[in-house]
């Protein structure tokens, strides 16, 4: 599919007459008898409003075009740019709704350049002043563990002892919790089956699953409770029960396991998703990150680390100290925002985080010689991840009420980027 092709900048902000034939594939066709009234009510319009009802019209274009690619939008979106780089050399403000109509084209390039591109005109045209602003509240993991730092309760610890007192990264076992789901509603489901067909040759076999199922569910869970009336009321009968059972039995794990897996294949939550999305969107916001994704995942995060490393954009350079806490305090973002709220990770995968170290140290775009944290083993990688996930918990609890607005719009299940950002500046 070709590249939309659109007039210039100019002819659409200033020109009332054709120049050319393409003006009769304008939105009024020359020699209609709209064409006057129209032109008559753009020139009524103030400065600012007529480069804001252009501004909105190109980039309505693009976003109706729901079939372009992404490089086809980087390419429509150049009379956009050329237009706002136009409104800052003339001093003239965007309106918020224009604005917001340009920041939802740029997030349909899914290209983090051109994110940069926009973000960058519009802060210089005073239409946003929250992107990057809280840069300078991340505290970046000092180099070395005996780096004593100031911690947000006010107190003074070496880097050693704040790790120390931060709180474990959740595991995630979402395949054997879901494989343990599967199997045990296949087994009761063939059960149930058999049951139903009455197969007289299978169900004394499928009464023994029952049981065992029903007596291993009662073992795990009630198993301290069992001890103690065995040695309560039956010591003498059957002495002393063991303290622990093969497999893990007795604590309650097994299970466990199995009910966090039918969690994950039945359970549908939607402000709890909402809520991950939210803080991934406030925290690449804040800190200056132009990946307005939803879900941040390892891939993309790398792919924006590489790009960093090149000149011709408007990236700041991501492979450094500060710029890798960043980019994995944005992927612990939802981890954070959700074990705050649950027990048990659904929507958040720490994984990725993990993976995204993992992606840049297999990447032949970047020199391992700027890995450092190559160089001081896995313990390094486990340190910089657990720090960003402490950072993330103290940025999100700080802006509380602008994560839950965020959240509140998604969850109207018509928000876009351009809606997020509103709710970020204040529109």
């Amino acid at each position: 599919m070709a590249p939309l092709q659109f007039r210039s900048v100019k002819l659409l902000a200033m020109s009332q007459s054709p120049v050319n034939e393409d003006d009769n594939k304008g939105l009024v066709a020359v020699g209609s008898s709209l064409q006057s009234q129209l032109a008559s009510a753009f020139s009524a319009l103030d400065e600012n409003d007529q480069y804001d009802a252009v501004l909105t019209g190109l980039c309505a274009k693009i976003l109706d075009q729901s079939s372009l690619s992404g490089d086809e939008v980087i390419v429509a979106l150049q009379d956009s740019i050329s237009l706002l780089e136009e409104m800052n050399s003339r001093k003239v403000s965007a309106g918020s709704r224009s604005l917001m109509a340009l920041v939802d084209a740029a997030a349909v390039a899914k290209d983090s350049k051109t994110m940069a591109k926009v973000i960058s005109l519009s802060a210089k045209n005073g239409s946003i002043s929250q992107y990057g602003i809280l840069q300078r509240e991340i505290t970046p993991l000092p180099t070395t563990i005996n780096t004593r730092i100031k911690c947000p309760d006010g107190t003074t610890k070496t880097r050693g002892e704040r790790l120390d007192s931060l709180p474990d990264i959740p595991i995630d076992e979402r395949g054997t919790e879901i494989t343990s789901a599967l199997a045990v509603s296949s087994v009761l489901g063939f059960c149930w089956v058999v049951g139903v067909l009455h197969i007289e040759e299978i169900s004394p076999f499928t009464t023994l699953v029952w049981i065992l199922i029903v007596g291993v569910g009662t073992l795990d869970n009630f198993y301290d409770l069992i001890k103690l009336g065995a040695k309560t009321f039956a010591k003498d009968q059957v002495g002393e029960l063991p303290k622990e059972l093969p497999l893990g039995l007795g604590s309650g794990s097994l299970t466990g396991t199995v009910v966090k897996g039918f969690n994950r294949l039945i359970q549908v939550d939607t402000e709890r998703e909402c809520e991950c999305e939210a803080a991934a969107f406030f925290v690449a916001y804040t800190l200056g990150l132009p990946c307005f994704s939803f879900r941040p995942n390892a891939l993309e995060a790398a792919v924006m680390v590489a790009e960093s490393s090149q000149s011709d954009n408007d990236l700041d350079p991501l492979l450094t100290n500060n710029g890798m806490m960043k980019m994995l305090v944005w992927l612990m973002a939802p981890i954070a925002m959700e074990s705050f709220k649950h027990p048990q990770l659904i929507q958040s995968d720490p994984r990725e985080a993990d993976g995204f170290l993992s992606r840049l140290e297999k990447s032949t775009l970047i020199n391992k010689e700027d890995l450092w944290w190559l160089e001081e083993g896995t313990q390094e990688k486990e340190e910089m991840l657990k720090w960003a996930l402490a950072e993330a918990d103290l940025l999100l609890r700080r802006q509380n009420t602008v994560v839950t607005e965020i959240t509140e719009r998604l969850a109207s299940g018509a928000a876009t980027v351009g809606d997020c950002v509103a709710a970020i500046e204040g529109y």
